[in-house]
């Protein structure tokens, strides 16, 4: 048997038709759940990005039937999958749950982790932005999309990431645009980093929003986490470097605010149960930042005493995908070119309902039922118990110190033993009936629900319109709205008409 050799010539030859190869085989295919196709395989996803090795990097790429249209195309949102420092891709195709959300699923593979921080593998210094050597994160992801797109995946683009693929979904937002046109991300277990401005390789590394476009944010995390402080500042991941630091995160969440038009300081905060699971006391809070602009959404999740695995925590029955999956589509249903009015602010997750409060006499209380003058909100010091008594909600509020309203402003919150029931209330509100458009610094006294004498009349009334659909999916309908009202009575119909409208039956608005 002869062997022939190659000439230089013609190993030119063959490297441009792999190449070629690699560029007419690109085309969106839809595969069976758990066997995603290796866009690493047919792109040059990995070998055109500095930093990659061919050992490590790969990118998965899954894509439901149901999301290729009949030309090739689709128009289903694209969401990246971005594992932690320690972790990898492999786990997503079965975890994911794209074929169930009709999304197509991007499962990237980090080198050793996402480069957003100091890293004992980086040859250069975190200022060297001309640096070639070191992982560029941005242009990675840039560079999927751009192929992404060139397949005929037009829809629009998400991520999710946990720990440090929370860190680069935060930094992908930060740096929304052309390049990287997100529409929203969720991040799990941490925050914006504070500083430095920017660090690693290329043009896209900015760790504050400097994007051109709005960017939708949910975010989870626990306040017991050990690892990535909810209270910001150093962290262990850092290797000492204490030029990195991280925002508290409520802090962090009112940046987001602010780079997206919301009304920052009227935050809409509600007390939700949470589980048990992942650590935690099955308390938590939750922070929606309303009238964003161009239909932005900024939602936090703080689960209490919860550790850095508080992203998977189920909330109030609902799965940490159930409520991943709701954001996205949620922001699928926004439209940016019609903000439209103010959305109906977000109850809480099936909250047990507070006691309106009542106000007696003093000579009627028994001697330990007063209001604690030193307790106040963690949130703001004039969130004491006269301000918790303008909403029977608030009395869910804790302290710095995890004392409740409840406990601490007994008067306020209705909490006093052996009060005489024959006591009229000064304020007729319920719970029901509360008006949830009232946050912590914007309270209208007079305020209160309307009451319906003849009971007939609110059997009439409280009813679901059985014509009206999500203007997304025909299959959003008010028994949709009712698995999670607190999500979907926010959604609304191809005229506007949000389901806590139509719906009042599933959404508790009757």
């Amino acid at each position: 048997m002869k062997l022939h050799l190659l000439s230089p010539s013609s190993c030119g030859v063959l490297a441009i038709l792999s190449l070629m190869i690699k560029e007419s085989s690109a085309e969106l295919q839809w595969n069976v759940k758990g066997s995603p196709t290796m866009l690493s395989d047919t792109t040059d996803v990995c070998s055109s990005n500095q930093g990659r090795t061919a050992s490590r990097c790969e990118v998965e790429l899954d894509v439901p039937a149901s999301c290729v249209d009949e030309d090739g195309t689709s128009s289903c949102p694209v969401v990246f999958f971005l594992h932690g420092g320690g972790g990898g891709n492999d786990g997503f195709k079965r975890s994911s749950d794209v074929h169930e959300n009709d999304v197509i699923g991007v499962y990237p593979q980090g080198e050793s982790g996402w480069n957003t921080g100091p890293k004992n593998s980086n040859e250069c210094d975190p200022d060297d932005f001309d640096c070639s050597s070191d992982p560029d994160e941005g242009a990675f992801v840039a560079s999927i999309i751009s192929t992404l797109r060139d397949m005929g995946a037009n829809g629009n683009i998400y991520a999710i990431g946990s720990s440090n693929g929370g860190a680069l979904a935060n930094r992908l937002g930060s740096n929304a645009g052309n390049s990287i046109p997100i529409k929203g991300f969720v991040a799990l277990v941490t925050q914006l980093l504070s500083s430095p401005e920017r660090n690693g390789p290329g043009v896209l590394n900015y760790n504050q929003p400097q994007g051109s476009t709005p960017v939708s944010v949910l975010n989870v995390m626990g306040t017991g986490d050990g690892l990535i402080p909810y209270g910001g500042g150093s962290s262990g991941v850092f290797g000492g470097d204490a030029s990195f630091q991280l925002y508290p995160a409520i802090q962090s969440m009112e940046v987001w605010s602010d780079y997206n038009g919301c009304d920052t300081g009227n935050p809409i905060i509600e007390a939700v149960t949470t589980g048990t699971e992942t650590g935690g006391d099955g308390t938590g809070t939750f922070y929606r930042y309303p009238n964003c602009s161009n239909g932005a959404i900024v939602e936090h999740y703080a689960v209490n005493n919860a550790g850095h695995n508080a992203g998977a925590t189920s909330i109030s029955g609902n799965s940490d995908r159930d409520i991943q999956y709701d954001f996205i589509r949620r922001c699928e249903e926004s439209d940016p070119t019609d903000p439209g009015p103010p959305p109906a602010p977000t109850p809480p997750l099936n909250p047990s309902p507070t006691a309106a409060p009542v106000y007696v006499d003093d000579d009627t209380l028994p001697g330990d039922c007063v209001d604690d003058p030193n307790w106040h909100g963690k949130a703001n010091t004039d969130h004491n118990c006269e301000f918790v008594a303008a909403r029977s909600q608030r009395c869910a509020w804790e302290s710095t110190d995890g004392v409740l309203a409840s406990t601490a402003c007994k008067v306020a919150c209705n909490t006093c033993e052996d009060v005489d029931d024959d006591n009229e209330s000064l304020d007729d509100e319920s719970p029901d009936d509360a008006d949830d458009d009232a946050t912590e610094d914007d309270v209208d006294d007079d305020d209160t629900g309307d009451n319906v004498d003849e009971d007939d009349e609110v059997d009439d009334e409280c009813v679901d319109d059985p014509t009206w659909e999500g203007k997304y999916s025909a299959a959003h309908n008010c028994e949709y709205a009712a698995e999670m009202p607190n999500i979907r009575c926010n959604f609304v119909n191809s005229e506007g008409t949000p389901a806590s409208e139509a719906c009042k039956l599933s959404c508790g608005t009757c």
